[in-house]
């Protein structure tokens, strides 16, 4: 059996860079310090780096009797933010970020359906989408007497993906002769139009020796809005046309790690 890819737009993304380097000067203090000698100026910045999980994609089949399945999908995202700090221990912040998604498909064929060749993933690609981000959110800060306090996060996104370019795939198998057993098209631009997401999230802050802050969370990241979208044909010579859609919102489950200068000395 050979598979072949014979037709693919793949897209491309070019953004300037958000990082050019992080310095971590001293170690993490393990010793005891109270939220008091959080002494930091009222507008600070960080660098935040995000991994995540996704679910698989939502696949829904309108003709036919072949299945399109997904696994687990991830996402990687890199941001600088701006926070300022509130009363009553409260900071808002915002920034701009570079997500990069994985997304992926696959589909086991009968091998009787296809002169007896190994039909497991017969149909299978993974590739990249890409979006920016802007977020607006509000951290609380638990009161504690114990060193490093915890914070609850709560706000919103403004995406866009319009950057990214339409995609085809075809899929061949030599037969023979060669025959196309798979075609799609997807896109991700959204039509070059934003959408919100919302965020909440649990985080644990560590003052450095340095007097900057090293801040470790999880964070959900939750989207009504599926912005990638495509149709797919599923065929197989002398079977019923499968067709259907393929969507992926990018809601998503991460961890998160930000470093935050505060010009303490």
């Amino acid at each position: 059996m050979h598979i072949v890819l014979t037709r693919k737009k793949v897209f491309l993304i070019c953004l300037g860079p958000l990082l050019t380097k992080i310095c971590f000067c001293q170690t993490a203090d393990t010793k005891s310090i109270s939220t008091s000698q959080y002494e930091t100026r009222q507008n600070n910045f960080g660098v935040e780096v995000i991994a995540s999980i996704l679910p698989p994609a939502k696949i829904t089949k309108q003709t036919g009797s072949y299945e399109l399945s997904s696994h687990l999908q991830s996402s990687f995202d890199i941001g600088i933010n701006y926070l300022h700090a509130l009363k009553n221990n409260l900071i808002f912040s915002t920034g701009l970020h570079f997500v990069v998604g994985k997304r992926n498909f696959f589909a086991n064929i009968p091998s009787a359906d296809i002169n007896n060749w190994d039909g497991r993933n017969i149909i299978e690609d993974k590739e990249l989408w890409g979006c920016l981000r802007i977020p607006f959110l509000f951290e609380k800060i638990l009161k504690s007497k114990k060193t490093n306090p915890f914070s609850i996060e709560a706000g919103f996104n403004f995406r866009y993906s319009g950057l990214m370019s339409d995609e085809s795939n075809e899929q061949i198998l030599v037969y023979p002769p060669a025959v196309r057993i798979f075609s799609a098209e997807i896109s991700a631009r959204y039509n070059g139009k934003p959408w919100i997401t919302f965020l909440g999230g649990l985080s644990k802050s560590i003052l450095l020796n340095n007097k900057n802050v090293l801040s470790i969370g999880v964070q959900a990241d939750i989207s009504t809005t599926y912005f990638l979208k495509g149709n797919y044909e599923i065929t197989i010579p002398n079977q019923p046309v499968t067709r259907g859609t393929y969507e992926i919102n990018g809601s998503s489950l991460g961890l998160s790690v930000q470093y935050i200068f505060t010009g303490s000395k």
